[in-house]
């Protein structure tokens, strides 16, 4: 008998033949066989098979693939999957399901399936055993003989375990289990580390830790803060809980972590030996002003006059991660290079700003913006300016030749599917983008020879210039540097612009054969070619001196970038640099806007003139304050709401040789201080309340507004920020008059950042929650309790707990199997095809039966009668309506002319007869 796998594929016969029934219903013949394939058509697509007689079972092999499952039992899951390949004959099929916080299946039944080292895709974070012995069940068909193996510690974090096992028995389907144990006696654990929310500075505060073990040990404490150490000791703990007592001071605002770590011998699960937990200590309101070298010059010292608590930083040293920044309510960067604040700095600040309402000012200079290498990095996007090069402000035109390494040290993966080459080659692209038409460009891959990818020529085709950087392609040995420079001069030495660069990008570590730079360089330094390096590594590399030298000898810049990540920024910036297109070095004066009232009243109606500025342009949702009075009119302050936080750009130099009009204007403090007060917003803290807490694995945000202010609750939008950089919108539901409740998962182990926007600017900064370690390591009272779950699945589906070898497959091999009648189909849907053109095409008709003519002479006759029934019963309805015309009317000269009156003898039967004979002839 004939199956189908998806029948509700027949659901499409109705819908084309209601689509298409003008084209179905042609002449008979052609009509049956449109039908006809029709069906058939939906038949292959319904999936046909006849159920046939299959020898043979099917395994699917379950593999715990979560965090608890230690690399150093890797080993058994890859020896448990080579058995099984090993122990299938003729007409086994084995399929895999890999489990983590959910179920995937990695490999579908097959015949000869073999294991693979192909990475797992799951979340580690959970283990859902349910799920995957579902999923197993699923790739088991109905009537064909089947078992599971799972291979687990059998911690299982998700669902009902033992219910999925039970579903198994009823399907006949066998659950074998192979238990994963860890190596150690016992498992101590640091279940809590509890601190307050938040404390005020200089405020004495006590805490506690909790330590879990399953049996009484001896071992060390030593608790952290920050990573200094706070304190340490050693003791004997019992079986159970055991209470530790601390307590501490601190003099910094912020969030502060805390890290509490014991030291056991033989521990089991040595990954929750540590806790964390994190503390925010409040304020007052404090800046953070970033300058260069960490100097004090008029703007720092007019913000303090101010009133404004002032914390003074290098680049270098610049407190820009996201607990230090915790304790500011501005940022203010003047004048100083993105390459020169610390790793992440950057990618911190903007998810302070978005996500946490800090405040940013930056100010003009030659280091900053577009010079200073903001553009294409994070900060850009929070800043009210863009910082892309355009034509309009460019003075010269631009030949530039860039050198690539592409040495084997260049097919390094850098994660993400990518390696060092893609990157560098996205830095090329980001170089080529900021070109123009007036500018020309070359581009050379370099490794023990050259290898021009893109000669000498006018920007013009950028979409095929791009196309060919992108495929370059890391191999050969190291860079050899003589062979770079030389081939960059080559292809510069046909080009016509004034200005001419080139930008050799090497690997600090693996730079070859530099040759005489000495004299080369510098000949073409006179010839006028400067040449600038961006090494990837860093200045301590074994090559870094080599490439600083180059690029001094050759009038150029040399930028070490440690993280491959960063080298689109670097390129850009040294192309912005070389182009010199992004500073206005004259004096000139500034018009005041409307718009600067909303950052606060400026002192009287005018400001100063500049001596000069940074190119930048206002981005369309941004608002300027002040514009220049030049033939730029370039937004020398602009500003807007970025996120839970604010941005402002001053374009102009705050302290410097092109301050202008600025070094001695009197409402110079009186500025600068209203705009940081203005970036620094307002918190919502005086109507709103809010406190996290966690409950297990899930983190739970409480919020309340005061009495009266009940409309707030509203428009309240609350955030969590995830460990790994990801964040969310919470789902806050009505728990009362006056609040509000939101629980969500704590999907990794760290820091979850929470805050709360109330709208009109105002935010709420809600204290951290931490996850301490990965669920998966939560301490259990009963260190058997994973090997006890899975024998109980294993005897609720009469399975086996460590089956011996030869015995995975074992159990009967008479089952259903199916025979697929797909292609029959299709080849009946297309002889009935062939026959559907052939009536119609060729005019072939097949000859019909007695029936068949029947019907063809009939039809037209019942045609003719209900038409000439309508004909006799005309003028009936005609003479009810008016009188009968008579034989001497005559119509009138305007109307139609009335039809043909037919012979009063000629009746009904006569014109059927005279209509049927014409049909014969």
């Amino acid at each position: 008998m004939i199956r189908f796998a998806h029948p509700e594929a027949f659901l499409l016969v109705p819908i084309v033949a209601l689509l298409l029934a003008r084209r179905l219903l042609s002449t008979p013949p052609a009509t049956v066989l449109r039908v006809l394939v029709l069906l058939l058509v939906a038949g292959a697509l319904a999936g046909p098979y006849v159920e046939a007689y299959a020898p043979g079972r099917d395994l699917v092999l379950v593999v715990d693939r979560s965090r608890s499952v230690p690399d150093a039992v890797r080993a058994t899951v890859d020896e448990v999957a080579d058995r099984v390949a090993e122990e299938a004959t003729a007409g086994d099929r084995v399929a895999r399901v890999d489990v983590g916080r959910e179920a995937r299946v990695v490999d579908a039944p097959r015949e000869g399936w073999t294991r693979t080292h192909s990475a797992s895709t799951v979340d580690p974070d959970g283990t859902d055993l349910a799920g995957g012995i579902d999923a197993a069940l699923g790739l088991i068909p109905p009537g064909r003989q089947g078992s599971v193996l799972l291979v687990s510690d059998g911690e299982a974090t998700g669902g009902d375990a033992e219910a999925a096992a039970r579903r198994a028995a009823r399907r006949g389907v066998r659950v074998d289990v192979v238990p994963l144990r860890r190596a150690g006696a016992f498992d101590a654990a640091v279940d809590e580390l509890t601190l307050p929310a938040d404390a005020a500075v200089g405020e004495p505060f006590q805490f506690s830790a909790w330590v879990r073990a399953d049996r009484p040990f001896e071992g060390t404490y030593r608790l952290r803060r920050d990573g200094a150490l706070v304190a340490e000791g050693r003791r004997a703990f019992r079986r159970g809980l055991e209470r530790l007592v601390f307590r501490d001071v601190v003099a910094e605002p912020g969030v502060h972590e805390y890290t509490l770590d014991l030291e056991t011998g033989g521990d089991r699960v040595p990954e929750n030996d540590r806790a964390r937990a994190v503390l925010r200590v409040e304020g007052a309101f404090r800046v953070l002003c970033v300058t260069p070298q960490g100097r004090e010059d008029r703007l720092t010292r007019s913000l303090r006059a101010a009133g404004l608590d002032l914390v003074v930083a290098a680049p270098e040293a610049a407190p820009l991660t996201l607990d230090a920044l915790d304790g500011f309510r501005a940022v203010v960067l003047e004048d100083v290079p993105a390459p020169d604040l610390p790793p992440g700095g950057l990618a911190a600040l903007a998810r302070w700003v978005t996500d946490f309402g800090g405040g940013l000012l930056m100010t003009g200079g030659r280091a900053s913006y577009g010079p200073g290498g903001y553009h294409l990095s994070p900060v850009e996007e929070v800043l009210p300016v863009s910082l892309e090069m355009r034509a309009e402000h460019r003075k010269f035109a631009l030949a530039m030749a860039i050198a690539l390494d592409r040495s084997g040290s260049m097919s390094v993966d850098v994660g993400g599917g990518l390696k060092k080459m893609d990157l560098a080659n996205q830095g090329t692209c980001a170089a080529v983008e900021m070109l123009n038409a007036s500018d020309s460009v070359a581009v050379i891959a370099v490794d023990s020879q050259a290898h021009l990818v893109v000669p000498m020529g006018p920007v013009s085709d950028r979409a095929s210039i791009l196309a060919r950087v992108r495929s370059i392609e890391s191999m050969g040995g190291g860079i050899f540097v003589e062979e770079a420079i030389e081939a960059a001069a080559g292809q510069l030495s046909v080009a016509r612009q004034g200005t001419r660069h080139i930008l050799l990008f090497a690997d600090a570590a693996d730079s070859e054969e530099p040759g005489d730079y000495k004299a080369l360089v510098p000949a073409l330094r006179k010839a006028g070619v400067t040449l600038s390096v961006i090494g990837l590594g860093s200045d301590k590399d074994s090559d870094a001196a080599l490439l600083r030298e180059i690029a001094t000898l050759g009038g150029g810049r040399c930028m070490f970038v440690a993280d491959a990540a960063e080298l689109p920024r670097a390129f850009a910036q040294e192309t912005i640099q070389v182009a010199r297109s992004a500073m206005i070095e004259e004096p000139c004066a500034v018009e005041v806007l409307p718009d600067v009232l909303a950052v606060g009243a400026l002192a009287g109606t005018t400001f100063p003139s500049v001596g000069g500025y940074t190119i930048a342009y206002l981005r369309p949702t941004a608002r300027a304050g002040l514009r220049t009075q030049d033939e730029q009119r370039a937004p020398l302050l602009s500003f807007w709401q970025r996120g839970l936080g604010r941005a402002a750009a001053f374009l102009g130099v705050a302290d410097g040789p092109l301050s202008g009009g600025l070094a001695t204007w009197e409402g110079y403090g009186d500025h600068f201080s209203t705009l940081v007060r203005w970036v620094a917003g307002s918190e919502a803290s005086d109507a709103v309340f809010a406190e996290a807490a966690r409950d297990g694995h899930e983190g739970v945000l409480a919020v309340e507004v005061e009495e009266g202010r009940e409309d707030l609750l509203g428009g309240l939008v609350a955030r969590a920020v995830a460990p790994d950089g990801g964040s969310r919108v919470l789902d806050l539901r009505r728990t009362g008059a006056r609040t509000l409740e939101a629980r969500f998962p704590l999907t990794g182990a760290g820091v979850h950042r929470l805050s709360l926007d109330a709208g009109d600017g105002r935010f709420l900064r809600v204290p951290p929650l931490v996850l301490p370690y990965s669920p998966e390591f939560a301490p259990r009272s009963d260190p058997g309790e994973g090997e006890a779950t899975l024998a109980r699945l294993a005897r609720i589906a009469g399975g086996r707990v460590d089956p011996p070898a030869g015995t995975f497959f074992e159990g009967p091999r008479a089952g259903l199997g199916f025979t697929s009648l797909l292609r029959w189909f299709a080849l009946a849907a297309l002889v009935a095809l062939l026959l559907e053109i052939a009536v119609r095409r060729l005019g072939w008709q097949p000859r019909a039966g007695a029936w068949w003519r029947s019907l063809r002479a009939r039809a037209p006759a019942l045609r003719l009668r209900r038409r000439a029934k309508a004909v006799a019963t005309a003028p009936k309805e005609a003479g009810a309506a008016g009188s009968p015309a008579t034989s001497e009317s005559k119509p009138a000269p305007d109307s139609p002319p009335a039809p043909t009156k037919r012979p009063p003898s000629e009746g009904i039967a006569d014109v059927i007869d005279r209509a049927t004979k014409r049909r014969d002839r």
